[in-house]
């Protein structure tokens, strides 16, 4: 009986005898409603509604309905969890419960209860395979239930029969392996299964089996490539290697001639995935060739398949392939892939190549370059993620470094190691870097990409290490590792993606017959209250959409567009514009999927967003409708997502029991390889030979002899020596050493051992390197490496989106680790150490003499010894790649355990959110999860490689919304931008080729005021009219103004970024009298193109307690935000009339459209005259007088208007006193406790550049930086001075703008009510009498007069950068620190 029912699930209790309850509720979902067999249909709107297509298994009724009390009959399942549920839920006619029977009209209502799992697979199991063939759909039914996984001797029975020679051999069976394929079973158990045989737990013929089956499934298949990464044939191949290396009964005369013959047709499909090499016997060419042939190889390589992705020696030089742009269009799939594969190597590569001819030229930068000298390594371990090495820096290059902040060695930093001043290269990426461990021993932890061991990273050498903090590879690794291991018939839409004029075609699922949609819940809340017509609940989206829906809707003309668009074309693109709606529009197109889909999908819908703050906001809006949500990545910030993340809900999740099985096999197999590595690693990492090492080498008889050349050595004294055995076998470790030490003649084995002393190849000392410091240099640079490790806004929201992968704040030391020290220094390779013998040496055979070797001359004993230690040392380290590579494959193998439990969860979610960098580190996960639907969303901002990872060959729709007129995809080279079109989006391409798209035309974000500035860029857009009814702009008597200046950006220094520091201190003080006006710190952003002036902007926000809330971000990091009022400093202000980032019309659309209700501009407006759009904005502005060098301001008590030009004149109104009060007798003092927190912006900023005497204003002298008393040289007299200075009330052309300062009496006369300020406006609101007006200032005097002495300041002439004079035309100087001197 139903007990609740919603809108997407309900509740049930199972009846018993008398009709009652029995008090359990088991939940059931709408998904799990199958059918009725009751004649009622119900009664709409008050329960559970359910539609099937054509009315099918409901008596004809195409939507019927569960009500409270409507009886129903279900089977067992299980949910996620592992709780129990209801499935297969059926309506049925009330009282049919007791009857034991379903109630079905018909014929068919004598149907018998329901056959239990375990009766239908003894049945099917029981059967000969002629039954099986026709009964494909018991076939079905048995692997499509829940209870099919329990156990898994089920998995192997249904194997064992699709490997039956009968099956096999009979075309008819083709339906059983495709549903084979399909089935739950497959995709989530087969993998762990082989996976537990594979270490160790042989059952019977299975892998057999198992491999018979697949080959048919593949062979039976009609496009076998679309199965690549969905089968596990990886795991597959590493069983039978696995079954061949340790023995087994199957494998103990060799690989049989039918399993050859499988393998080799599974790896004609599939050679990427089936590799036979080690199980045939086909040695693994050799790990490390010479840079010459390397070079040779790569020069011959022009297929991105075979190119590497790590950089080689010689493209420290030049690049060693060419590249092609990214064009609109292409011939071939093949020159499509490898187009996007080259760009995005190149675009990591450039930097890394440019930063090492920086740093061999002594050239670098800090800011971009880490250099680090002497660094070792000192240790090899085993993780769950394979082979890692551990590496020790030199501490004084470690000690003063704030581990805890620093964003230096982050996880998945790429370093360059070198000892030969990087004639060779060796690429590694950090894997772990432990605080704690850096701080007090300078280690970490490093792993080298690709291939696990590398040889030559072995203790005794010493490298220098650089590590590019401008490219972040881990970001680049993932996207082109799964880009080369796509093949060109695995990219789906290519009539699409690749011609001109792309083809317009539906969803493959979307067909005439499947094409009703049914939007009741989409566009309930969306329906006008006062409709003369309701809006039709149901229709063929295939066919137009009824023309009533525009009627009925509150909803715009282009969002419906937009809607039907998404749900009817393969490829849809919607471009919104800022503003339009486009979250909203995708929210309904999910929705609005998801209610209509779910019978023609296998998969969930997969979300994918370009930042993490985007995914969660989306995710969140979905989770409103739909709850069955999965997002993956573990950066999200959404209380809301936090339960919905995939290791939360794995983890909630008991596995099943073949889970530990394998893992336990894993994890035995692991700890014998560990001991294989341990031994080898001790074998190497000795310099002495121990005798089980010896007896290695050394045959039984040259054995017996040399021990024999002992016993005569000791002559007489071997009867008194009671460790000296006649029989060689009684030797232990204890006497082996004496005997070596006396066949040798030294007391201490290791200085015999063959040890090359390396000199450190050209590696450059650290005071030839730039930035080689003194300790107080170092100490200054540690504070400023302190104050940048603080979390910067802009700059962590980048670091964030590089960082979206699950274990970057996991990596700590784990249980399961595995270390080995290394302490001594390898020996070398015989052909190494034979460049070093001396010549009568070389011609040493010990073994034509092994009777003699007690009578050889002592340095040919030694030379023998050495010898002996060498033979035994390349022996071991030989062996030491094939164990390495053992662990990795170990590794993996837990790494799909892991991953099959995951999307064991996966596919039972609704909707699967990820990030593009997910996207791509999670390659594999997504092609076996294999989503149908992809949605984008900032899919403009997305780089083309990243959503080509996120497709596969059974995608069948793809939906872009994005706004290529914003911000494009972000690259690390510019040139590559310019010149290639790396920075073109997918989105932008297929627009500009004409692919059919829909473009939101309304805006519900900006008062008009502020939207009539982005117009020319988008002619179309219209203003919704809730936008005029946006609050009026507290303290500011425009919404929109245009605050211009001449005050030059500052000097660049070490940063790559710009500042302005006029501009910080004005919008500081700016927001500091927004807030006084009323302003909450939550509806200010202020925003700037460049990251310098970003935190040159934060540094004076948090001086003011009512300031340090206020968001301050870069441009690229708002997009797709809002506020109520806006703050922009556009920086740029140079003679050279370099605009920058300003240019850019996409960074101007999203700097002007991110304010509700006003927003200010401060600016050099002369530097963007010459700009098309920037002159169109500016000419706008002026129509309305919201342009100018005086920015009109409100007082927030009267309302009068004051025209303020700087910072200094805003701060007469952050308190009810002023900055500069004027006492009797005419001298100027400070007041106002508001007014002292802005005192010292200047003087702060004059310090901070090492205590000069002017500020980078280049003013025609005044305002200098004074420091005797701890005043800011506007406390005497700056509202007087004639300086070009950041806190000059004149122009900083030196006209004549500058006042007196008012008298306390006229300022307060003016706060009430008058209007007045720093300048009166006229016709504005707040009008002052006349009357009460000033007089005009007077003209500034002609030579400089003194106001009173001073004991530290004198006016001294000094060298000005304008080379301008002051007002009797002759230059103004410094001022020099000096007792007795007069104040200016």
């Amino acid at each position: 009986r139903i007990v609740k029912a919603s809108d997407r699930y309900g509740f049930l209790q199972k009846l018993r005898s008398g009709g009652k309850d029995d008090g359990q509720n088991v939940f059931f979902r709408a998904a799990d409603v199958v059918g009725m067999n009751s004649t009622d249909p119900g009664v709409p709107g008050k329960g559970l509604e359910i539609s099937l297509p054509h009315g099918r298994n409901s008596n004809g009724f195409k939507t019927f309905y569960l009500n409270v009390d409507d009886e129903v009959s279900f089977v067992w399942s299980k949910d996620h969890k592992g709780e129990p549920c209801a499935a297969d839920v059926r309506k049925e006619k009330k009282g049919a419960w007791r009857t034991g029977r379903r109630a079905q009209p018909g014929p068919r209502a004598a149907c018998r209860m329901r056959e239990s799992f375990k009766d239908q697979f003894r049945r099917l199991t029981e059967m000969e395979p002629e039954q099986v063939l026709h009964n494909a759909s018991l076939f079905k039914e048995v692997l499509e239930s829940p209870e099919f996984r329990d156990k898994p001797a089920n998995l192997q029975a249904i194997v064992s029969l699709l490997a039956t020679r009968e099956l096999v051999e009979d075309d008819r069976s083709n339906p059983l392996y495709r549903i084979f394929l399909d089935s739950t079973a497959m995709q989530v158990s087969l993998r762990t299964t082989i996976i537990k045989h594979s270490s160790g737990k042989h059952a019977g013929d299975f892998l057999e089996e198992c491999l018979r089956c697949l080959q048919e499934v593949v062979l039976r298949h009609p496009a076998p490539q679309e199965l690549r990464g969905q089968l596990p044939l990886v795991e597959l191949v590493e069983a039978w290697e696995a079954s061949v290396r340790e023995g087994s009964t199957a494998t103990k005369k060799g690989l049989p001639e039918d399993i050859k013959q499988m393998l080799l047709t599974l790896q004609k499909k599939f050679p990427d995935d089936v590799n036979l090499d080690r199980i045939l016997g086909v040695r693994k060419q050799k790990a490390h060739v010479s840079a010459a042939e390397d070079f040779t190889e790569l020069l011959e390589a022009d297929n991105y398949q075979d190119m590497p992705i790590l950089p080689t020696w010689q493209e420290m030089g030049q690049a060693a392939f060419e590249i092609q742009e990214n064009m609109r269009t292409y011939e071939r799939c093949q020159d499509y892939i490898q187009t996007h594969f080259m760009l995005l190597r190149e675009d990591y590569i450039e930097p890394l190549r440019a930063g090492i001819k920086l740093f061999m030229q002594g050239k670098h930068s800090p800011k971009d370059l880490h250099v680090y000298t002497g660094v070792k390594v000192v240790g090899v371990l085993s993780t769950w993620e394979g082979i890692v090495y551990r590496v020790e820096l030199q501490k004084n290059e470690t000690r003063r470094i704030n581990w805890e902040k620093s964003k230096q060695l982050m996880y998945g930093s790429l370093l360059c190691l070198s000892d030969d001043n990087f004639e060779t290269l060796i690429w590694a990426t950090v894997w772990r870097r432990e605080p704690e461990l850096m701080m007090s021993a300078g280690q970490l932890d490093i792993r080298v990409p690709f291939d696990s061991f590398d040889d030559r990273l072995e203790p005794g050498r010493t490298f220098c290490c650089i590590e590019n903090v401008t490219i972040y590879f881990e970001a680049y690794r993932h996207v082109l590792t799964a880009l080369q291991a796509t093949r060109p018939h695995d990219v789906p839409f290519q009539s699409i993606l690749l011609p001109p004029e792309p083809d317009a075609i539906p969803p493959g699922f979307l067909k005439p017959e499947t094409d009703m949609f049914h939007f009741h819940n989409v566009f309930h809340s969306c329906e006008k209250a006062d409709a003369t017509v309701s809006a039709p609940k149901s229709f063929k989206v295939l066919q137009e959409w009824p023309p009533t829906l525009l009627q009925a809707l509150d909803i715009d003309p282009s969002q419906l567009d937009a809607i039907q668009h998404a749900v009817t074309h393969a490829c849809a693109l919607i471009q919104g514009p800022p503003g339009t709606g486009k979250t909203w529009v995708g929210l309904k197109i999910v929705q609005a999927l998801l209610e209509n889909t779910r019978s023609m999908r296998y998969s969930p819908i997969l979300v994918v967003c370009y930042t993490n703050h985007a995914l969660d906001q989306f995710l969140e809006g979905i989770f409103k409708f739909c709850e069955r949500i999965a997002r993956i990545g573990s950066r999200s910030k959404s209380e809301v997502m936090k339960n919905r993340n995939l290791k939360e809900l794995v983890s909630e999740i008991q596995p099943a029991k073949e889970y530990y099985q394998a893992r336990k096999g894993l994890n035995d197999r692991r700890d014998k390889l560990r001991q294989e590595l341990s031994d080898l690693l001790e074998a190497v990492n000795s310099h002495t030979l121990d005798l089980s090492a010896a007896r290695s080498i050394l045959t039984e008889q040259q054995f017996d002899l040399f021990y024999d050349g002992y016993l005569d050595y000791l002559g007489d004294k071997k009867t008194k020596v009671t460790d000296a055995y006649e029989d060689s076998g009684a030797i232990d470790d204890e006497l082996w050493e004496k005997i070596l030490k006396a066949w040798l003649e030294t007391s201490n084995l290791e200085k015999v051992a063959p040890v090359i002393q390396k000199a450190v190849g050209g590696l450059p000392s650290l005071d030839q390197l730039k930035g080689g410091d003194s300790d107080d240099e170092v100490d200054k640079k540690t504070k400023e490496i302190a104050d940048d490790a603080e979390e910067e806004e802009a700059e962590q929201e980048q670091h964030d989106r590089k960082l979206d992968v699950e274990q970057v704040a996991d990596k700590k030391p784990g249980t399961g680790d595995f270390m080995f020290e290394l302490k001594n220094s390898w020996l070398p390779y015989w052909e190494d150490y034979e460049e070093t013998m001396r010549d009568d040496n070389r011609s040493l055979v010990w073994s034509e003499e092994a009777d003699k070797l007690w009578l050889l001359p002592r340095e040919k004993r030694r030379e023998t010894y050495r010898q002996w230690m060498l033979q035994h040392h390349h022996e071991a380290r030989e062996q030491l790649p094939e164990i390495a590579r053992q662990i990795e494959r170990n590794a993996e193998n837990r790494a799909s355990l892991e991953r099959n439990r995951k999307l064991e969860l996966l596919r039972e979610m609704e909707i699967v959110g990820m990030t593009t960098t997910a996207v791509s580190k999670y390659q594999q996960m997504l092609k076996e999860l294999r989503p149908e639907v992809v949605i984008v969303e900032e899919a403009a901002e997305v780089l083309e490689a990243h959503i080509l990872t996120a497709l596969h060959p059974r995608t069948q729709h793809v939906i872009l919304i994005g706004d290529h007129q914003q911000l494009r995809p972000s690259t690390a080279v510019y040139r590559l931008s310019k010149n290639f079109h790396l920075d073109v989006s997918l989105f932008e391409r297929l627009i500009k080729n004409g692919a059919d798209h829909v473009t939101l035309l309304q805006q519900r974000r900006m008062h008009p005021k502020v939207s009539r500035l982005i117009k020319p860029y988008y002619p179309e857009l219209r203003d919704h009219a809730s936008t005029q009814e946006r609050a009026e702009v507290m303290g500011v008597d425009r919404r929109t103004f245009f605050m211009k200046h001449n005050h030059f950006e500052d000097d660049e220094g070490e940063s790559h970024s710009k500042s302005n520091t006029f501009e910080a201190n004005f919008i500081s003080a700016l927001c500091a009298h927004l807030i006084q006006s009323g302003y909450d710190e939550s509806q200010i952003t202020v925003l700037s193109p460049y990251l310098g002036q970003v935190r040159n902007l934060k540094q004076k926000m948090r001086r003011d307690e009512n300031t340090s809330n206020i968001l301050v971000t870069a441009v690229d990091n708002y997009q797709g935000e809002e506020n109520d009022i806006i703050v922009i400093s556009l920086v740029r202000s140079n003679r050279n009339k370099s605009m920058g980032f300003l240019a850019v019309e996409n960074r101007i659309n999203v700097a002007l459209t991110r304010a509700r209700c006003g927003m200010f501009i401060v600016g050099n407006a002369d530097m963007l005259r010459g700009h098309k759009l920037w002159s169109a904005i500016i000419s706008e502005l002026q129509n309305d007088d919201s342009f100018g060098e005086r920015m009109p301001l409100l007082e927030p008590k009267s309302g009068g208007v004051f025209e303020v030009k700087s910072s200094d004149d805003i701060s007469l109104l952050l308190d009810d006193n002023p900055l500069y009060i004027t006492n009797g007798d005419g001298e100027t003092i400070h007041g106002g406790r508001v007014a002292d927190r802005w005192a010292e912006l200047g003087k702060e900023d004059r310090e901070s550049r090492g205590g000069k005497g002017r500020d980078r204003g280049r003013g025609k002298g005044g305002a200098g930086g004074h420091k005797g008393d701890g005043r800011d040289e506007r406390q005497r007299g700056g509202q007087k001075g004639g300086g070009r200075d950041s806190r000059d009330s004149r122009d900083s052309r030196g006209g004549k703008g500058g006042e007196a300062a008012m008298s306390y009496a006229e300022f307060e006369a003016s706060r009430g009510g008058r209007g007045g300020g720093a300048r009166r406006s006229g016709g504005s609101r707040g009008e002052a009498d006349p009357a009460a007006s000033r007089e005009p200032a007077p003209p500034p005097p002609s030579t400089m007069a003194a106001d009173g002495v001073h004991a530290e300041c004198e006016l001294s002439r000094g060298k000005d950068d304008e080379g301008d004079a002051g007002g009797d035309g002759k230059k103004l100087g410094k001022k020099k620190q000096k007792a007795g001197a007069k104040c200016v």
